[in-house]
């Protein structure tokens, strides 16, 4: 793979570069404006102590603020919040590694914009497109983390997480913290804009040696990259019902990119905390599938 990434790059640069700038714009114009200022402002709560001072006060546990806040603010944010609640023994790895899964998604604002405004010019969806791409993981979420709470061995299982956030939080907040936490965050989005050109010109590559089989070319760019994989799909189909169930069983998947990305965010500090990428692509893979025969149940009907 990386010596045809290397030839393409070498024989097509046009090609390359173009994917590449497709790739950049999109982290630049999309990902950093809408995700940095919420990770600085997560990792400022966590380091300072006052997002265990907030959960208490509200009576909201990590977890379910995990499920709330990482659906709320989109992909990645829901991997990223579970790994380094883990790390800082807020959530048990049990925890973790169902919260990783559920709670990253494509973000709100992703969906109802570029999808549904820009690419398939069905506003009126947004409300149906939320429920179905969120409502099945967040209520098998919710299921599971009853059962997992529910049982007096479970709860041993859970004692660090319960601990930490029963304990008197230490709140801090200076300049140190404020540095820490924008470094951290630059850190992240420079990963994620690695991630999206590498996965972007990858994409141009497939789209360029498979331009005589469009089927193939589609299917390659909706495993790749969302993104593309939106536009890929809706320059294929033109009839709006295969459409539309094939972008959201998509965006559901989140794509090898997604994949990625997640992988590179499960290890804070490069420290193994027990979170599986095995296991969390399967979960989007189940995920993907649900969605997908739901969407295609229902949008007869409700469309």
């Amino acid at each position: 793979m990386l010596a045809m990434l290397l030839l393409f790059l070498l024989s097509e640069p046009g090609v390359a570069i173009e994917g590449a700038r497709f790739g950049l714009m999109l982290w630049a114009n999309r990902l950093l404006p809408s995700l940095l200022p919420f990770l600085i402002l997560t990792q400022i709560l966590l380091m300072s102590g006052y997002l265990d001072a907030i959960t208490e006060k509200l009576g909201l546990s990590y977890p379910h603020f995990v499920l709330l806040f990482g659906t709320l603010f989109g992909f990645p944010m829901g991997a990223k919040l579970s790994a380094d609640l883990c790390a800082k023994s807020r959530l048990s790895t049990r925890e973790a590694s169902l919260l990783f899964i559920v709670s990253n998604h494509m973000s709100p604002a992703f969906v109802g914009g570029y999808i549904l405004s820009e690419t398939l010019r069905q506003p009126k969806l947004i409300p149906m497109t939320y429920a179905l791409l969120y409502l099945p993981a967040v209520c098998y979420g919710l299921i599971m983390l009853h059962r997992l709470h529910g049982g007096a061995a479970d709860a041993k299982k859970c004692t660090r997480a319960d601990t930490a956030k029963k304990s008197t939080p230490r709140l801090r907040l200076n300049f140190a913290i404020f540095d820490a936490a924008i470094m951290n965050s630059f850190e992240t989005m420079l990963k994620l804009g690695g991630y999206v050109m590498l996965f972007s010109i990858l994409t141009g590559m497939c789209r360029h040696f498979l331009a005589a089989l469009p089927g193939v070319c589609t299917l390659a760019a909706g495993l790749l990259e969302v993104t593309g994989a939106v536009s890929a799909i809706d320059g294929f189909f033109a009839d709006s019902y295969p459409k539309y169930v094939a972008i959201l069983a998509a965006a559901a998947f989140g794509g090898c990119s997604g994949i990625a990305q997640t992988a590179s965010l499960i290890r804070p500090d490069g420290k193994d905390i027990g979170l599986s990428i095995v296991r969390y692509t399967r979960g989007k893979l189940l995920i993907a599938g649900v969605t997908a025969l739901l969407a295609a149940l229902l949008y007869p009907i409700l469309a």
